[in-house]
């Protein structure tokens, strides 16, 4: 069960998740990663690793809500941490979970 659920956020909750540099906005079920969000939006991210966060490949810059985002775990962090132009608004798509707010995502070319 997800952290969002034990919370006590409805199970249906959903939020609205917007993509630069397209614009692209869907709306999307809480408890969902971002990576699921990018590609369900019809956007081409890379994501080698297959979720893992081994490979970085989808990095993203969240310019918007957050704080309506899972935690970063030790995983993502180091792996940050080896990312250029990594910095205090990135994420790894395939880790960030999706909470009850709206987020803003920026695409990172690779």
């Amino acid at each position: 069960m997800s952290g969002f659920l034990r919370a006590g956020k409805r199970r249906n909750a959903k939020a609205s998740v917007t993509v630069l540099p397209s614009g692209k906005t869907v709306q999307v079920a809480s408890g969902v990663n971002l990576l699921e969000v990018v590609l369900a939006a019809g956007e081409g991210i890379v994501h080698q690793c297959g979720g893992r966060a081994r490979c970085g490949s989808c990095h993203v810059l969240v310019r918007e809500g957050c704080r309506s985002l899972s935690k970063i775990r030790r995983e993502e962090l180091e792996r940050l941490a080896r990312l250029d132009g990594a910095n205090v608004s990135s994420r790894l798509a395939c880790q960030a979970v999706l909470g009850t707010h709206n987020v803003t995502v920026e695409l990172i070319s690779h």
